[in-house]
């Protein structure tokens, strides 16, 4: 079990909110000043190649989605991405508000190795159920579209 706490920074602690917060912030601002410029983005190197979509395939078409307002359009695109997404941006939301407001940060304790182990096999059972989803998806889209 992970237990969660709140406490002010350590004096000489790195902010982390401030450090991660920035780079989200950059990166999203840079992010949608590309997507709504509707400058052509890369194709995907590894479908290209293999011919199945990689784990992030639809992953630009989602948040290109989510820009206009079709939050559904953009979870069937990648439903993984789009949370990752969300929940970077309630992150960027969380930084915002404890930095302005000199808040405590929220930080857990040390990972037990058995707990780190489910950690990690979960998110790779989950990348792996979403990249089937990408692959059955595609296969889907192809047959609908002959």
């Amino acid at each position: 079990m992970i237990k969660f706490h709140w406490r002010p920074l350590i004096p000489g602690e790195p902010d982390a909110e401030l450090i991660w917060g920035s780079i989200l912030g950059v990166t999203a601002l840079i992010a949608g000043c590309w997507l709504c410029s509707g400058v052509p983005t890369p194709l995907c190197t590894f479908h290209t190649l293999t011919g199945f979509p990689c784990p992030t395939c639809g992953l630009t078409r989602g948040m290109r989605c989510l820009l206009r307002g079709d939050p559904v359009s953009a979870f069937l695109f990648n439903p993984l991405a789009l949370i990752v997404v969300l929940g970077l941006a309630l992150y960027l939301i969380y930084a915002l508000v404890v930095i302005t407001a000199r808040l405590p940060r929220l930080r857990w304790g040390k990972l037990s190795p058995k707990a780190g182990r489910v950690l990690r096999w979960s998110l790779v059972l989950l990348v792996l159920i979403n990249w089937s989803y990408l692959i059955y998806h595609e296969k889907v889209i192809a047959v609908l579209l002959r």
